[in-house]
């Protein structure tokens, strides 16, 4: 009798052992909680977004957010692959080149009820605009992302160059890398960037005449103004001979910080970085070029908050979108992270209007030009991603080549 009392006592201290955590976690994490949100975050400032989504919850006990970290490598795919079987996150923060494909897709839900035009005010209309596709806003935005002009204190001093001005042309800057180019045993190069990226390439496009790579609801690669702005590439490469560590980004930021790069073109989310390092750096607005008196332009690009279509709670996720992207967040984002706010409020704060690196940035945005949000992007960017590489590493001929992507891109359009 006593064996079988001792039989069923272990047996209940078993299933208490079992249950009893699942039990308390779950109470845990989720306390009485009647809506549950699954968030997925890329880029910088994670920290900053958790902290603030526990404030959130504290707030509003009715609900549990699960704040999940996304490489962006890989995201869209990702995504879409979640959303085909209706398991998308509620709540995303993604750039802003992915909306207008999620939205084609129908995997995001439109937020234009939401936007009241006093709402969109609160915005910089080109923040607000460029998560805007075929006649709807499918994202608050957050921060831009643009690209700067870095250079590397250090070697300008030991040189005696001049820093970079605001009112460079393309003939000062090639004076300056030309001067800081030691191409003996120290491999140290003037210029860096990755020019091999679709993404920095229109920059250049636009600086010799072109425009917007995006116009007329297309984009055009061989045109007389892309034939010149790849002929100057080529000829900075293999000609003057004054950039290198140039394939990839991320050969160009470590021959920067490692004293082999005097300038670098490269984003504004690099700068808490080289603050962290304590390399002795400077940023300023790219040059324009001489022959046609345009400034090189670089896309700029949106970092927002949306939502997938897949969520049962629409009007709870907007609610914490609109607290993600206040002025309370987005102002923490400024001091933590040198992000550039999308707030028009926030421009008169001295954190921002007394800091040269976000007021640099913020003059930069005045000349770049919006990413696209349309899928022909995604099919230009394949196509000019192998046409960079056929011309910069294969010597093939500019024209022909240009000509061929234009072919693939218009072969392509609608096709995502």
């Amino acid at each position: 009798m006593v064996s079988k009392y001792i039989k069923i006592g272990l047996s209940v201290i078993l299933i208490l052992g079992v249950l009893g955590p699942i039990i308390f976690f779950s109470f845990y994490k989720n306390p009485n909680r009647e809506i549950e949100i699954d968030l997925w975050y890329t880029y910088e400032g994670g920290d900053v977004i958790d902290s603030k989504i526990a404030a959130f919850m504290e707030d509003n006990p009715n609900i549990q957010i699960n704040f999940v970290e996304q490489p962006s490598s890989g995201w869209l795919d990702k995504f879409i692959s979640v959303a085909q079987t209706g398991e998308a996150p509620d709540i995303f923060l993604g750039k802003g080149s992915w909306f207008g494909e999620l939205a084609q897709l129908g995997y995001i839900h439109p937020l234009t009820n939401f936007i009241t035009p006093e709402i969109e005010a609160k915005f910089f209309p080109s923040a607000i605009s460029s998560l805007g596709y075929k006649g709807d806003y499918w994202g608050l935005p957050m921060w831009y992302d643009s690209i700067l002009l870095f250079y590397n204190k250090d070697l300008f001093d030991a040189q005696n160059v001049s820093y970079p001005l605001a009112n460079w042309t393309d003939i000062e800057l090639l004076d300056a890398a030309t001067t800081l180019t030691d191409r003996s045993v120290n491999q140290i190069y003037g210029l860096v960037w990755a020019t091999l990226s679709p993404y920095m390439w229109p920059a250049f496009q636009h600086g010799f005449g072109h425009g917007p790579l995006y116009q007329n609801e297309t984009i055009i690669v061989n045109d007389t103004a892309s034939y010149n702005a790849m002929d100057f590439i080529y000829d900075l490469k293999y000609n003057s001979r004054l950039v290198e560590y140039d394939e990839t980004s991320g050969s160009a930021t470590q021959a920067f910080i490692t004293n082999k790069g005097a300038m670098l073109i490269y984003g504004g989310w690099y700068i808490p970085m080289l603050e962290e390092l304590g390399v002795n750096y400077g940023v300023q607005i790219l040059p324009s070029i001489s022959s046609t008196g345009e400034r090189i332009t670089p896309m700029v690009e949106i970092k927002g908050w949306g939502i997938s279509k897949d969520t049962e709670h629409v009007d709870t996720c907007y609610e914490i979108i609109s607290f993600l992207s206040s002025k309370e967040v987005q102002e923490e984002m400024v001091k933590e992270e040198f992000k550039v706010p999308t707030l028009v409020e926030l421009l008169s704060l001295p954190i921002v209007k007394n800091d040269p690196r976000i007021m640099i940035q913020l003059e930069q945005i005045k000349f770049s030009q919006l990413h696209p949000l349309d899928p022909i992007y995604n099919v230009y960017s394949d196509y000019m991603r192998a046409a960079l590489q056929f011309i910069l590493l294969d010597h093939l001929d500019i024209q022909t080549t240009l000509d061929n992507a234009q072919a693939g891109i218009n072969s392509n359009k609608g096709v995502s």
